[in-house]
């Protein structure tokens, strides 16, 4: 047996990827790549005072629903965690996740049922990507290695859109041997996405603002490369319906904070008499009023603005409903505070990072907010990410 090297069994995948045993000794042992069920021969990495990091050096027993992947790059890339486990496997790991995540934070959570939308496409979902590139004498185009700054070179991902793919290769015919003179090995970034509406792609070099369309519901939404907006085609409308369901109790005033482009913007405005929809970046705010416009929405008010900033400047509560959008690092203290206090009924909260998603919860008034509903949705088939929508009703 190699030194140093031990036998552990899987117990759990967790939120981050990994797999959860434990050493003989009772430590934690955190596993790259392994899958509840398995029997590994492994070797510690790096150890700290309460945890293990171990890489497997052989699968003696493969647990079920492990797979092969589909993907070559798989192991090196750091885009993709899972593509080893059975995608119903995958959805019943995330749904378990934010199941104990809110079970251990909230335990009046516990005869709630959390439930895992999957996604009817687990590969060939993407619409978006953010990509690392080097043109020079080592020209390279991809995703970085996980926890490395090391270019892996992709010709095809199986997770990106068929015509997201095409602009991965034609990115590396054109742009780059234009940068060489000015970027020469040096690694930069690239967000590309794509319309399969208008049939085309674009990306944030040169200044791109090329709008692409996506319709949901009945609802058309002009984005750009650039600007966020969900990545999964195929999960966008069940969340957007989702969101109105749990919003479907309010009428009067709503307000959507880090709104985009108006995605939920747009359909809160055929339930309620007014919206204000409050955006920080610039490009996002102008498309949310171009949006509007071209839906001939007229109760909906585009507000560019920090959340916290605006909402400290508003002096009683007056909107029925907050729904918010955050992005990964969550909300922050203040915007939860000033949203407890401004919303009359309902708080609809949705989150891509479950452990942002619960501190942000915390610092609610839990005297006057009681959770009723949590549902997660499997935006990220192959990663450990998802999307979570959990529903806040006041108490009387």
């Amino acid at each position: 047996m190699v030194k140093d090297a031990f036998i552990v069994d899987a117990e759990k995948l967790l939120y981050g990827g990994d797999a959860l045993a434990r050493r003989g000794d009772g430590k934690a042992v955190f596993i790259p790549y392994a899958l509840s069920g398995d029997r590994l021969l492994v070797r510690a990495i790096a150890e700290k005072k309460n945890f293990v990091r171990a890489e497997i050096l052989e699968i003696l027993t493969p647990g079920d629903g492990r797979v092969a992947p589909a993907c070559p790059h798989f192991g090196k890339c750091g885009g993709c965690h899972w593509q080893h486990v059975e995608y119903s496997r995958q959805i019943e790991a995330k749904r378990l996740i934010l199941e104990e995540l809110f079970r251990h934070r909230f335990p009046e959570t516990g005869q709630m049922t959390i439930a895992m939308r999957p996604c009817p496409r687990p590969f060939g979902y993407r619409s978006r990507a953010r990509l690392r590139y080097r043109a020079g004498d080592k020209t390279a185009v991809g995703f970085f290695r996980g926890g490395s700054h090391f270019i892996e070179n992709i010709e095809n991902c199986p997770l990106l859109l068929p015509r997201l793919n095409d602009a991965l290769r034609s990115l590396r015919r054109i742009p780059l041997e234009r940068l060489k003179a000015n970027s020469r090995n040096h690694i930069q970034e690239i967000d590309i996405a794509c319309s399969e509406e208008d049939g085309k792609w674009a990306t944030t070099k040169d200044g791109d603002k090329t709008p692409l369309r996506k319709t949901f519901g009945d609802f058309t939404y002009n984005v750009t490369a650039g600007t966020f907006f969900q990545a999964n085609d195929f999960m966008t409308g069940a969340l957007v319906s989702h969101v109105m369901e749990c919003v479907s109790q309010n009428s009067g005033e709503a307000l959507d904070l880090f709104s985009g482009v108006g995605l939920f913007s747009l359909p809160l405005s055929r339930r309620f008499r007014a919206v204000t929809a409050v955006e920080y970046s610039r490009e996002s705010h102008r498309l949310c009023e171009m949006n509007a416009a071209r839906s001939g929405i007229e109760n909906l008010k585009a507000v560019r603005g920090d959340a916290a900033g605006w909402l400290n400047s508003q002096t009683s509560p007056r909107f029925d409903c907050v729904v918010l959008d955050p992005p990964r690092a969550g909300a922050g203290s203040g915007v939860m505070e000033q949203a407890g206090r401004l919303a009359s009924k309902t708080i609809v909260y949705v989150s891509c990072d479950p452990q942002t998603l619960v501190r942000d919860l915390e610092r609610l008034d839990s005297n006057c907010w009681r959770i009723v509903s949590v549902t997660g949705f499997d935006m990220f088939p192959q990663t450990y990410h998802f999307e979570t929508v959990v529903t806040l009703l006041k108490s009387a």
